[in-house]
């Protein structure tokens, strides 16, 4: 029963049953910190182990996919280095979660509903062919759905999409299991699908996946509705019934001429029905097509690739753990604060969340400069930052308050004195959320240095 527990309640209550012990205790102990103190003064603390494995950047989604079929249902967290790299530990590995979040959108995979967007990449993946620095991504305003598959779909093909699916399922859960968190923007419909509530979706829920096939449908919808008053209206004899239906149109264009056969719109190689692209709408049969097109872009053309997903979860913790929350919730058990929409940074929060300390308190002006600074941030540039300093582009639920351990910001320090810090970069420790900051001379050389640092340091951990 959901609505009977705020949700902090609730994801707390989630993280304290449906996990082992020591997971239950660490987790308490970050919501309480005063419960690992007893009376003799001796700190309770957790045992969990810990599996370090070391991946390959170029290849990062092949290996993902292995480590997942190794490990995902191990109790052991899972911990990431990268060849050639001597960074390790929860940096590392929350940039783990992040990349693979990202290449699993690769419009290559075949694998998401959406647009294609190109990015730019410094370093082709070895699974790139091609010569084009960029790589296409599925972007969705809606959030990620599956493509829907054909039931005369290649078995070979079939078979690569189920394993893809399964290795999601499994990466999500054991991302949950590891408090870690992922970088995907699933739609909500994704959602009640992993909720096991797929049987109450219908036509409004288009709207989640596709608005202008939603829009589309309602409005032909609109006109069966119309139809059915019609055919309902006593009032009317039988040939001003028939010729008011005949009046029905689209924009001014009657149904017949709009071109639309029994194929999934977008999708001319699915049919709705046996031979449907040799069958046209008309105003008799468009009830069943609206009927159709909702019932496989929301079930029947997925099924095959949720129920793969499900079924990995399952093989990590049951997923049947997940439903003391609403389908709109779990974007935060998953990706830690709500991607939908963008929050500003509040200068008072950062000033209670983080920690400035070796050479900086609250009141240094270089602490007020860069909370002020990152007060004014859009988006993308929150996302770079995060994931500059903490090696993930999102905070956890809760913002910066919820940030374990908190963000620390130091002076930077140098061997002489007649160094000039406006010629040095600030540097982090992903693993602490440690960032050290030159005392820049001017607000503005701060921005930059800041902006670059993020830009030109994110994916590789060395010593500083």
């Amino acid at each position: 029963c959901p609505f009977l527990f705020p949700f902090e309640t609730r994801q707390l209550l989630f993280y304290v049953t449906s996990f082992d012990r020591d997971r239950a205790l660490s987790r308490l102990l970050e919501a309480a910190p005063e419960l690992g103190v007893t009376d003799t003064q001796e700190r309770v603390n957790p045992d969990l182990d810990r599996k370090k494995r070391v991946i390959a950047r170029e290849t990062i989604l092949k290996q993902a996919e292995q480590l997942m079929s190794e490990l995902a249902a191990s109790r052991s967290l899972l911990e990431i280095q990268y060849e050639g790299e001597v960074g390790t530990g929860l940096g590392p590995t929350l940039e783990f979660y992040s990349l693979v979040s990202k290449e699993v959108q690769r419009a290559d995979l075949q694998l998401w509903k959406g647009a294609t967007v190109k990015i730019g990449i410094e370093e082709p993946m070895e699974e790139d062919k091609s010569d084009d620095p960029c790589v296409e991504y599925v972007h969705s305003d809606s959030g990620l759905y599956p493509l829907p598959l054909a039931r005369n779909v290649k078995s070979s093909h079939k078979t690569k999409i189920k394993n893809k699916f399964q290795f999601l399922g499994k990466f999500m859960a054991k991302a949950v299991l590891d408090n870690r968190m992922i970088d995907l923007p699933f739609s909500l419909p994704f959602y009640q699908w992993l909720l096991q509530e797929e049987h109450i979706l219908d036509v409004e829920d288009l709207a989640g996946i596709d608005p202008d096939i939603a829009n589309t449908v309602n409005h032909l919808q609109g006109i069966v509705r119309k139809k059915q008053k019609m055919e309902n209206n006593d009032k009317l004899s039988a040939s001003e019934r028939r010729e008011e239906i005949q009046s029905l149109t689209m924009d001014g264009c009657p149904i017949e001429d709009l071109g639309l056969d029994f194929t999934l719109p977008g999708y001319p190689n699915i049919e709705l029905r046996k031979g449907g692209r040799d069958i046209g709408v008309t105003l008799d049969n468009l009830a069943q097509y609206i009927s159709l097109v909702s019932q496989w872009m929301l079930i029947e053309g997925v099924s095959t690739q949720m129920e793969s997903l499900r079924e990995g979860f399952n093989s990590v913790f049951p997923i049947s753990s997940l439903q003391m929350f609403y389908p709109d919730e779990l974007d935060q058990i998953f990706c830690g604060s709500v991607a939908r929409g963008f929050v500003p940074w509040e200068f008072k929060i950062l000033m209670d969340s983080c920690k400035p300390d070796h050479g900086y308190n609250l009141e240094s002006t270089a602490i007020i400069n860069l909370f002020q600074l990152l007060s004014e941030y859009d988006q993308e540039e929150q996302r770079a930052f995060l994931q500059f300093v903490t090696g993930c582009p999102r905070l956890p639920v809760g913002s910066f308050k919820a940030l374990s351990p908190p963000l620390t910001i130091v002076k930077k320090t140098f061997d002489t004195p007649e160094v000039n810090p406006d010629d040095y970069l600030p540097s982090v420790m992903t693993c602490a959320n440690y960032l050290k900051l030159p005392d820049y001379s001017s607000r503005e050389i701060m921005k930059d240095k800041l902006r670059l640092a993020a830009a030109e340091g994110q994916y590789c951990f060395h010593l500083s």
